[in-house]
């Protein structure tokens, strides 16, 4: 009797818990952020020397949205070889926080720093360290000190909170993405529909800077990583949570309530999302689960059915969203704020988030009709359009701008960088000294000029050989002062260097240019992606590696259109296209890619590398289809290369690919590279042929002198013919 009763007061008590669990869930909107530098791209350390070195590092947080607990730990350290004196100062949007004079041969200096909750309009939180080391007081000599360095780490860390219910419109939701956002869709299968719109979707945060995390919503019979996941005591008397409490490592799903459970866990659970891909059976799977684990908890307490139920309308407003073809919707899923895109929505929302046309997305739900790329002009491309390129930068000893584009991107049909054009002004230092400004495409150093120091501005232009490019590109100008003191101990001082919005790239047609450059040149125009119709079943390992690489090959996820090729049904082109494992006799490739084997035959048809035994690997080529020119992908072996890291498909024609990214590319028309020697001389015509144009000057010479010779000659007979005559 009385452990009948004991039972009876645990029963009570655990659905009282749970029933105080849900209101908690409901009633907490706080969402936290951890974001290390190697998240962002830091992943080396940062180094820091000289008398006065500075850097900046832009920390992502949602845009105009108040912060709590926002905190950066960072952690560095130092190394004093030269002695003298050094010191650190650590700056938040531009406002000093921290300086510290280090006089320790070695030591130790991360802290962390606390920062104001206010809301960034840009989207970011400036981190800013200036690192300044001094040999001599006293002395006047060159006072740099290059065994001084600051070590800043690439782990350290950026965290903040913030209210769900800020997000309030879709382009604040996309600045609220982390990193590594979580994109969800229906499961491992996905009708055609839903399957384009998730690599559409994920090619475009990929294109952001994102690290996309691709998940599908688990099935009955599904296994699943539980090792990480921390069930409350409060629920663990809901058999669903209880069957999932275990933290195997293989756990199989035995019924929808345990899917209800998982996702009931929220943000600390294992399916938590950022981006959700919304169609029919998402929305039917989600139902069947939340459903499902209602029952349980109706069985266990009404009060905590009641919680559960008002839990499921505020952290799944989604499930009460049609599956429309063309909404994008601001939304929420496991208490999370999400972004809802339809799965007939994928090119308009890739172009609604694109640069041009993200900040007008002020809206929860935004039906979306048209969102397409402006048409550019095609001999002139404005710089200021692909990011902050323009603008005055005040210079000390060196500071540059940067942008980065797709070929796609361009709207050229077929045309490619020509000229990077500036037009820059630059005011003198205290002894005229003038800046020089140097120009990179791709880290190649194009040209390099002294600037003008009038505070006029003037234009600098230099040429984009074709070698340089590829279907993502950065132009970067750099500015290089020399300080000058006019005595010792005078203070250096940064002076003005502007760049105008007139600065731009010029752009030049090529005609059936058969390389990977001249395919992504054409996927600015209309283009096909295509896959096998078995793609379809197993998108957690094709959609990544769709996204990978239509990236590094520039495909457009606005302009390109989505095939399926079902089997036996043969691809026939009309337009350029990056085509996945298609039989090889389609595009009559020089590739054999099947069952572990690869075989390159060059140039030729006689093999050069035949190799049996291989897996993870891939290979890509420029291909002809029915008359079109477009990239075919092959894997070789019976395993799919999982590509992590963003890589370029730049030069020549075919690249052999493995998990790291490509291993090796090359022209197999110039598989020695002579004429990419030839194509890439900076030497002019008359430079080129100068032995040529020498030969052709001296002949020219010799028959001008040889016509003098004989006109003399003639003059000489004519006139001693005529004396004779008078004689």
């Amino acid at each position: 009797m009385l452990l009948a009763y004991g039972t009876m007061l645990n029963s009570a008590s655990a659905a009282s818990s749970a029933s105080q669990y849900f209101q908690q869930a409901v009633a907490d909107r706080m969402v936290t952020r951890q974001i290390s530098l190697s998240e962002i791209g830091f992943s080396r350390p940062t180094v820091l020397s000289g008398s006065d070195s500075q850097r900046e590092i832009f920390l992502p947080v949602p845009a105009g949205v108040p912060l709590s607990d926002a905190t950066l730990q960072f952690k560095a350290s130092y190394f004093r070889a030269d002695g003298g004196r050094t010191s650190m100062t650590l700056a938040v949007d531009g406002y000093p926080v921290v300086g510290r004079k280090l006089a320790d041969d070695r030591g130790d200096v991360s802290q962390a720093l606390g920062i104001d909750g206010l809301p960034r309009a840009s989207g970011f939180v400036r981190f800013g360290m200036q690192w300044s080391s001094v040999v001599s007081d006293v002395m006047c000599s060159d006072q740099r000190a290059p065994g001084n360095v600051l070590r800043v780490e690439p782990d350290s860390r950026f965290s903040y909170r913030y209210d769900r219910s800020d997000i309030k419109t879709l382009s604040v939701a996309w600045s609220a993405l982390p990193p590594r956002p979580t994109l969800l869709v229906a499961g491992r299968a996905l009708t055609a529909e839903a399957y384009d719109t998730a690599w559409r979707i994920g090619l475009t945060m990929e294109r952001a800077g994102k690290r996309v995390r691709w998940l599908a919503l688990p099935a009955v019979g599904d296994m699943i990583d539980l090792s990480k996941i921390n069930v409350p005591a409060e629920l663990r008397g809901i058999p669903a949570f209880a069957a999932v409490a275990g933290g195997s490592t293989q756990h199989k799903i035995r019924d929808a309530a345990e899917i209800g459970a998982l996702l009931t866990l929220g943000r600390d659970g294992p399916l938590r999302a950022d981006v959700v891909v919304n169609d029919v059976a998402l929305n039917k799977a989600l139902h069947q689960a939340v459903n499902a684990l209602a029952v349980q908890i109706q069985a266990s307490s009404s009060d905590a059915a009641l919680a559960y139920a008002a839990w499921i309308a505020n952290g799944f407003a989604l499930l009460g969203r049609q599956a429309a073809t063309d909404l994008v919707q601001l939304s929420t899923f496991a208490g999370n704020s999400v972004i809802l895109v339809s799965a007939g929505a994928g090119a308009r929302a890739a172009g609604l988030f694109g640069t041009l046309w993200r900040p007008v997305a002020a809206g929860q739900q935004i039906e979306i009709k048209t969102a397409k790329s402006l048409s550019q002009p095609p001999s002139a491309l404005l710089l200021s359009q692909f990011g902050a390129m323009v603008g005055t930068i005040d210079v000390l000893a060196k500071g540059e701008r940067s942008v980065a584009f797709d070929i796609s991107a361009l709207e050229s049909n077929g045309s490619v960088p020509d000229q990077a054009i500036f037009d820059v002004s630059a005011a003198p230092g205290p002894s005229g000294e003038a800046p020089v400004a140097s120009i990179f495409f791709n880290d190649f150093l194009l040209g390099a000029q002294v600037m003008k120091v009038d505070g006029k501005p003037h234009r600098i232009a230099v040429n984009i050989p074709r070698y340089a490019i590829a279907a993502r590109n950065e132009v970067r100008i750099s500015f290089l002062r020399q300080p000058t003191q006019i005595r010792c101990h005078d203070v250096p001082t940064a002076f003005p260097v502007s760049i105008f919005p007139s600065s731009h790239l010029t752009l030049k047609k090529i005609s059936s240019d058969k390389t990977f450059v001249g395919v992504a040149s054409q996927y600015s125009d209309e283009s096909n992606l295509v896959i096998k119709a078995d793609w379809l079943d197993n998108v957690i390992v094709t959609a990544p590696l769709v996204v990978r690489i239509a990236d590094a090959s520039g495909m457009s996820p606005e302009h390109a259109q989505f095939q399926v090729l079902k089997q036996g049904e043969t691809f026939k082109p009309n337009r350029a296209f990056l085509a996945f494992d298609l039989p090889s006799e389609a595009g009559k490739a020089s590739v054999a890619a099947h069952d572990g084997k690869l075989m390159l035959t060059g140039g030729g048809k006689t093999p050069v590398l035949e190799l049996t035994g291989l897996e993870n690997l891939a290979v890509a080529e420029v291909a002809d289809i029915g008359g079109e020119t477009g990239i075919t992908y092959y894997t070789v072996g019976k395993v799919l290369p999982s590509i992590e890291q963003p890589f370029r498909l730049a030069r020549g024609n075919l690249a052999v690919l493995d998990n790291t990214g490509s291993v090796l590319q090359f022209d197999k028309s110039d598989p020695t590279g002579s004429r990419l020697a030839d194509e890439g001389n900076p030497q002019s015509l008359w430079q080129r042929n100068m032995g040529l144009w020498l030969i052709l000057i001296g002949i020219i010479a010799f028959v001008l002198i040889s016509a003098r010779v004989a006109q003399v000659r003639r003059v000489k007979q004519i006139a001693a013919a005529a004396a004779a005559a008078q004689e």
